[in-house]
């Protein structure tokens, strides 16, 4: 009882850190633009279909694909962030409104593009990994493993750069950040396109484990967003905490309670919580 109990936890958590990756680019778009990024789970589509066709269709490797793939979504938030957000940025409404019409834009342009129909990318790696009261697969380490090695880079980013350091003063005070000679525009910019390669590179890692569909960016879309709230808006900290706690909460509920409630019971967390602390378990009182 207690190795299988272990099993399902070391699985959560490995799931877990890439949802955590997922809802980390939302963290950051909201902290430094302050706005809501519907469009988010329209990045995550693409980067799994960006995978997709560099690793199958074109026969690039899953590391290659899987570069190929976050780069070009990162640009992709960059041109939408230029064209379509930045002019209504101090719209929060229209932000919303507007970011949700381009994630069925999105979905639109990927269902024409590649087809309604599911796909799916191999496993890139075969094998287990042996752990006590069972196994895992090599390839959910391995990404997992990735996407903590992202989240690392992200701190390294944020902490020790110049980039990292005018997003954190954006952050804190953007009219401030201003005064001091940062450019604003150029880190919102960043920032957003930051977001959605993230959003890309999630589901890069995720792509060889669940299927691809079209509309399949809306349930990380809602994943993350109750991830952000969970753990606190902004707190980057609380994202990675919270991202691991919705995953074993998933796996735990799948496999002693049933399949069907996995996805509820992260929500039923997020209703708890925010009943009892209403700025998430990292956030502060403004």
């Amino acid at each position: 009882m207690i190795e299988t109990l272990l099993s399902l936890t070391i699985n959560g958590v490995l799931i877990g850190g890439l949802y955590a990756l997922a809802a980390l680019g939302l963290t950051i778009v909201l902290g430094v633009m302050r706005v809501i990024n519907v469009s988010h789970g329209a990045f995550y589509t693409l980067g799994a279909y960006f995978t997709f066709l560099f690793s199958i269709m074109l026969g690039m490797n899953y590391i290659t694909s899987f570069l190929l793939s976050a780069l070009i979504v990162f640009a992709i938030g960059v041109v939408y962030e230029r064209i379509l957000i930045k002019p209504i940025r101090k719209e929060e409404l229209n932000v919303l409104i507007l970011t949700f019409a381009g994630a069925f834009v999105i979905e639109e342009i990927v269902k024409f593009t590649f087809g309604p129909r599911y796909r799916n990318i191999p496993p890139y790696l075969s094998g287990t990994v042996d752990i006590p009261g069972g196994s895992v697969d090599i390839q959910r380490v391995l990404s997992f493993a990735i996407a903590i090695g992202i989240v690392a880079m992200l701190f390294i980013i944020l902490k020790f750069t110049k980039i990292g350091k005018a997003m954190r003063m954006v952050a804190e005070d953007e009219e401030v950040a201003g005064t001091l000679g940062i450019n604003v525009d150029r880190v919102q910019m960043f920032s957003f396109g930051f977001g959605a390669m993230l959003a890309a590179s999630a589901a890069a890692l995720l792509s060889p484990i669940y299927l691809l569909y079209p509309s399949m960016g809306w349930d990380p879309l809602l994943k993350a967003f109750a991830i952000v709230i969970f753990g606190g808006m902004g707190s980057i900290p609380g994202t990675v905490f919270t991202g691991i706690i919705f995953g074993v909460a998933e796996v735990l509920t799948g496999y002693y309670i049933s399949p069907t409630w996995k996805t509820v019971v992260p929500f039923l967390l997020l209703i708890l919580i925010i009943s009892i602390k209403p700025t998430g378990l990292f956030g502060e009182e403004e």
